[in-house]
């Protein structure tokens, strides 16, 4: 492969950019916090309002618990087209999504 015409200077500039320090940020000076007033003296007035709190946030909704064991299967593409298909359909009237996965388990429920 021809080289080409600026390597070299292009190296040379890469080396010298990987030998030279990052620039570092400016750093801002600490502000001393004054000490606490005397007891006999009066309150300071208040500084800025503190900050607005985020919300609280929601508790994760806990499910029952099911026994599940991990399984491994290898449908065929026109089963899992199939599958994939009526869980488009059925997300569309629920509103929710549901998966060919969550298909699969409802027939083999029914199946017992």
């Amino acid at each position: 492969m021809k080289p080409h015409r600026n390597a070299s200077e292009l190296a040379a500039r890469l080396g010298a950019a990987a030998n030279k320090p990052l620039p570092l940020p400016e750093s801002t000076p600490l502000t001393l916090v004054p000490p606490p007033a005397p007891a006999g003296a009066a309150a300071p007035a208040p500084t800025a309002p503190e900050p607005a709190r985020a919300a609280p946030k929601k508790p994760k909704r806990v499910e029952e618990t099911k026994e599940t064991v991990a399984i491994t299967l290898r449908p065929t593409r026109t089963m899992l087209t199939r599958y994939t298909m009526a869980a488009a359909e059925r997300t569309r009237e629920t509103g929710r999504v549901i998966s060919a996965q969550e298909m699969m388990l409802e027939q083999l429920e029914r199946a017992r």
